[in-house]
């Protein structure tokens, strides 16, 4: 299974709230997905399966194992490798929900910001995973 197979399969994203994707619904907030889920902002994800850390990260290490140097890596990074922005955010989610990397979003570096402002933000790119070296 390839990263970006691993990824859909294991996670449930929620329409967009950005405002201006022509396919969002007309209420997002109610097309969110419940229980434990990762704000990214433009929209909350949920871990679905069996995903663990462990496979997910070795995925990573076979394919793009820069994400995992200890500097930032942004969605429209992710999105570059994989093919796709969406699946980029869903990879930043699922690494987050499983413990394998740090998720940065304007919301939990900058805590009480507008959610317009957060949406700007996260447009101009603050959503990120870092991987915290130990060695």
């Amino acid at each position: 299974m390839s990263l970006a197979e691993y990824i859909v399969a294991h996670v449930e994203r929620g329409a967009c709230r950005c405002g201006l994707c022509v396919d969002a619904p007309a209420n997002p907030e109610q097309h969110q997905p419940t229980g434990h889920t990762l704000d990214l902002v433009f929209f909350q994800v949920r871990l679905v399966g069996e995903a663990t850390k462990e496979e997910l990260l070795g995925l990573v290490k076979a394919e793009f194992p820069r994400w995992l140097d200890g500097q930032e890596h942004g969605y429209m990074e992710l999105g570059s490798d994989l093919g796709d922005q969406g699946l980029g955010l869903m990879a930043i989610a699922l690494g987050g929900l499983l413990g394998a990397w740090k998720v940065r979003t304007p919301y939990n570096m900058l805590p009480g910001v507008p959610k317009d402002l957060a949406m700007e933000l996260a447009g101009r790119g603050l959503l990120t995973l870092i991987v915290e070296k130990t060695e």
